[in-house]
């Protein structure tokens, strides 16, 4: 959790949180997730049971519907907003997220998507289905992925989505 907490910066402590700081909420929650999966994968049921009851309201309450054990270390979320993941679904390390996002399954198909390592994921995408990311791709806002990209460090954005340039994550990281 130290890990993902430098990715939020200062304003993650007590007195933030208590001023209704967005980045301390977001904060709030993240930590919440990490302790779920933690009495989950290490078979506490009780503490998970009540850890689940804590999270579930605070998912309700802020629409971070982010299912357990979907992000590897390293989840960053942008903004306050609706994020949906499918239980299934895996991402890799350092996962950026914008609101109003969707990682889900198709409508008929029950496979999920699989993203690997250093993804950013723009307001509004909504990936979907079968499919699989590479490293270090960034998803433009609105965009609709319905098909696998295995090129590593490109950006793709459209509807459906489609590659746009050979500038993905650590090109977005170096403008912000």
């Amino acid at each position: 959790m130290q890990y993902e907490k430098e990715r939020y910066g200062s304003h993650t402590n007590f007195i933030y949180y208590l001023l209704g700081s967005e980045k301390a909420i977001i904060w709030s929650y993240q930590k919440r997730l990490r302790k779920t999966e933690y009495y989950n994968n290490t078979n506490k049921k009780i503490r998970c049971a009540f850890s689940k009851i804590i999270l579930h309201k605070k998912q309700n309450q802020y629409g971070l519907n982010i299912s357990v054990n979907v992000f590897e270390k390293g989840l960053k979320i942008m903004h306050l907003g609706s994020v949906l993941t499918n239980s299934k679904v895996r991402v890799g390390k350092n996962c950026t997220v914008h609101i109003n996002t969707a990682l889900v399954a198709r409508g008929t198909n029950a496979g999920v998507p699989i993203l690997g390592d250093n993804i950013v994921i723009g307001v509004g995408a909504t990936i979907l289905g079968d499919i699989r990311l590479a490293n270090g791709i960034a998803i433009g806002a609105n965009s609709l992925v319905n098909k696998s990209f295995e090129e590593q460090n490109i950006a793709i954005a459209g509807c459906p989505a489609k590659k746009i340039s050979n500038n993905g994550d650590s090109t977005w990281h170096k403008k912000n």
